[in-house]
């Protein structure tokens, strides 16, 4: 056990020059030893240096060792007190813990150092509405404000406002942010806000949208910091995050090292398959992204070539196959991964979705329906369960998929299109003009709208049998 010359808790810089703390060069993740080992010579190297103590503290907070970082981070303050980074970054540790109280006060230590960083402003905020404080969160977030305009200060004055009691004021602030962003948060935020003061419908809709609300995160470049050591499974994450957020060529990097210490020919070895393959399947979706088709596929006929059995590589293979339209070979290979794990809802909707794709309607309506029983009430399997159902002039079933459907999702504009068009087909033509209207409403494109309307004229103008 490390022996440790300054209290966590105490504030004051230790006058002594500490020996870096050495964690985690015993993990079996050959990538998170190698490179804390790397950053522990460092220090030690450069005893004196806060900078590189600071590095070595961000490594262990990147890679999960909360107390090793802690504890290197009050050496990285006692040796240089006036960077802002070290307290700052102690203050996120204790507040991930859920310690908000202990965590302000660090923060005012770091805001003492520096006031015009406005994500501290932010967190101090976040944090002041967590202890109950709502009045002094609405001056700190005012604080961000001034220093840097925009949604997410903005939101966080509503939040605020919201937990003060003063839900007129918050839906001022709410209902402009709510036109601009798909936030969860900010619908549930809005819808709260909405039902406080009585407007029930307009609530509903609001809460409906904000029903898989998640807290609000905003940039902040000093964090950010902390990723570059971000090493092994933290690193592969980090590297799924910057694919799906469209930096597909950060990930390519962060995905081509790892595979520097988890080979393909390790996919095929049943105790250390797991990362290996999971990177082969990841980069054929990085390459894919970047427009390597060809190199996608090599990739993912690879992975299938040692492993066979792993089911993602199925699904990615099958994707690569329907943007070429080779739709039977996408099928084979949902095919084989329903046979390899056949509870997965996922997997029949997609195969239903290929059925559909190739015309097979009644086949693709037994899949989706599959799918339902798995995962019941999911909107785009009963988006496609109606379309289904209207290739094959079933329009009140389709019209009963689509009416689900904009339960589930109330601003789905091609959910109320499709709906107005079913109605239309079964000649109930006063609903299917509200669907068309809500459809408008909820911004659905011209052409949909157009081609609706003509349909329903024409469908009114017929002589009644």
């Amino acid at each position: 056990m490390v022996v440790i010359g300054c209290s966590l808790l105490v504030l004051g810089a230790c006058t002594r020059v500490e020996d870096p703390i050495a964690d985690g060069i015993d993990s079996p993740d050959k990538d998170v030893a190698e490179y804390l080992q790397g950053m522990i010579q460092s220090a030690r190297a450069m005893k004196k240096s806060a900078l590189a103590r600071g590095r070595l503290a961000m490594a262990y907070d990147a890679n999960g060792l909360r107390e090793a970082a802690l504890a290197t981070y009050k050496q990285a303050e006692a040796l240089d007190p006036e960077d802002f980074r070290w307290p700052y970054f102690i203050a996120h540790l204790v507040a991930e813990d859920g310690e908000h109280e202990q965590a302000l006060t660090i923060l005012e230590h770091a805001l003492a150092i520096d006031k015009e960083y406005a994500p501290a402003w932010l967190f101090q905020g976040s944090w002041l509405l967590k202890t109950e404080r709502p009045d002094d969160a609405l001056i700190a977030f005012k604080r961000a404000t001034n220093l840097e305009p925009g949604p997410s200060a903005d939101f966080g004055r509503a939040q605020a406002l919201v937990a003060a009691g003063r839900h007129a004021e918050a839906i001022e602030i709410l209902e402009p942010i709510s036109k601009k962003s798909m936030h969860p948060q900010v619908h549930r935020t809005l819808g709260e806000a909405l039902r406080s003061v009585g407007r029930t419908v307009e609530a509903r809709g609001a809460l409906a949208k904000g029903k898989d609300a998640e807290p609000l995160t905003w940039p902040d470049t000093r964090l950010k910091e902390r990723d570059a050591h971000r090493r092994g499974h933290a690193s592969y994450q980090l590297a799924q995050r910057l694919s799906a957020s469209g930096k597909v060529d950060d990930a390519l990097k962060i995905l081509e090292r790892l595979q520097g210490y988890h080979p393909p020919e390790k996919c095929g070895q049943e105790e250390e398959f797991f990362l290996a393959c999971n990177l082969m399947n990841s980069l054929t979706i990085a390459y894919d992204r970047t427009g390597q088709p060809s190199k996608a596929l090599e990739t993912v006929q690879r992975g299938l070539s040692i492993n066979p059995k792993f089911i993602p590589f199925h699904f990615t293979i099958a994707n690569l196959y329907r943007q070429e339209r080779r739709l039977e070979d996408a099928l084979s290979h949902v095919d084989r991964a329903i046979e390899l794990n056949p509870s997965r809802g996922y997997a029949h909707e997609q195969r239903g979705r290929l059925l559909f794709g190739l015309t097979r309607y009644d086949e693709a309506k037994s899949a989706l329906e599959t799918a339902l029983q798995f995962e019941p009430a999911k909107r785009t399997t009963l988006f496609y369960l109606g379309l289904t159902e209207m290739e094959l002039s079933n329009w009140l079933i389709a019209a009963g998929h689509f009416q689900h459907t904009t339960r589930i999702e109330p601003d789905s504009s091609l959910g109320y299109v499709f709906l107005a068009r079913s109605l239309g087909e079964f000649g109930r033509f006063e609903d299917a003009w509200q669907a068309h209207r809500n459809a408008q409403q909820y911004g659905a494109e011209p052409g949909e709208l157009r081609a609706t309307e003509l349909r329903i004229r024409e469908l009114e103008a017929r002589p009644s049998e």
